[in-house]
C-alpha cells in the first residue's frame, strides 16, 4: 500500500508540473512574426557616446489595459516602463542627416509607479520582466532637428509577472523584434536630449 501510494504521490506531482507548464504556455504573449506587438512612448538623454532612452509602453498585444486608470493614459498610471543603455560605435554625416549606429540592453519593467519623465530612474523602478540585446540606427536631419530610427532587439531573459492575478511572460528567449521610432531631437544641452515615439513588430529569427 506504501507503494502505492508513493507511485500516486509521483504521479499527482507529474499532473502538477505538466499543468502548470502548460498554463504558463497559454500565457505567454508571444514575439509573432510580421505581428505589431508593442507601442512605446519615450524620453531620451545622450551625453558623449552614452544614450539613455526610457519611457513605457502604451499597447501591449495580447494585453486588454497595460494602465492603472481608464481616464488616465501617461506614464503616471503606465504598467510596463522601458530603459535601453546604449552606446555609439559609429556616426556618419551625409549632406543634412546624421547616420548614428548605438548597441546596448534594453529592459521592460512591470511598473510599480508612478514614473516621471522629470526622473529617469523612475522608468526602472520596478520588475525586470524582459531583458534583450539591442542595435539601433538613428536618422537624424540636421536642418530640422527630427529623426527616424529603425532598430532591433533580441530576447535574453524573461521573468514570468502577475497581473491581475495571471501569471504571463512578455517573449520568448532567442525571439527578435523590430522598432522604429519618430522622434524630435531638443536644442543641444537641454533636457531632455529629445522625444519619441513607435511601434515594435516581430521579426523573423
Amino acid at each position: 500500500m506504501r507503494r502505492t501510494r508513493r507511485v500516486s504521490l509521483c504521479l499527482a506531482a507529474v499532473l502538477v508540473l505538466i499543468t502548470a507548464g502548460t498554463a504558463s504556455a497559454q500565457n505567454t504573449i508571444p514575439i509573432a512574426e510580421e505581428q505589431v506587438l508593442y507601442e512605446a512612448i519615450g524620453e531620451f538623454n545622450n551625453s558623449g557616446p552614452a544614450s539613455q532612452q526610457y519611457g513605457y509602453l502604451s499597447s501591449i498585444t495580447g494585453l486588454d489595459n497595460v494602465f492603472s486608470s481608464t481616464t488616465t493614459k501617461n506614464e503616471t498610471t503606465a504598467l510596463f516602463t522601458f530603459v535601453t543603455n546604449a552606446t555609439t560605435f559609429q556616426v556618419v554625416n551625409h549632406g543634412p542627416f546624421r547616420i548614428v549606429d548605438r548597441t546596448g540592453t534594453t529592459t521592460i519593467y512591470l511598473n510599480n509607479g508612478p514614473s516621471d519623465f522629470s526622473n529617469p530612474a523612475s522608468f526602472s523602478q520596478g520588475m525586470p520582466i524582459q531583458v534583450s540585446n539591442y542595435r539601433q540606427q538613428v536618422i537624424l536631419n540636421t536642418l530640422t532637428n527630427t529623426f527616424v530610427t529603425v532598430h532591433t532587439n533580441t530576447v535574453t531573459d524573461v521573468e514570468t509577472f502577475t497581473l491581475n492575478g495571471v501569471a504571463y511572460r512578455l517573449g520568448q528567449l532567442g525571439k527578435s523584434f523590430r522598432t522604429n521610432y519618430s522622434g524630435q531631437a531638443n536644442t543641444p544641452g537641454a533636457v531632455p536630449s529629445g522625444w519619441f515615439a513607435g511601434t515594435s513588430t516581430g521579426s523573423k529569427n
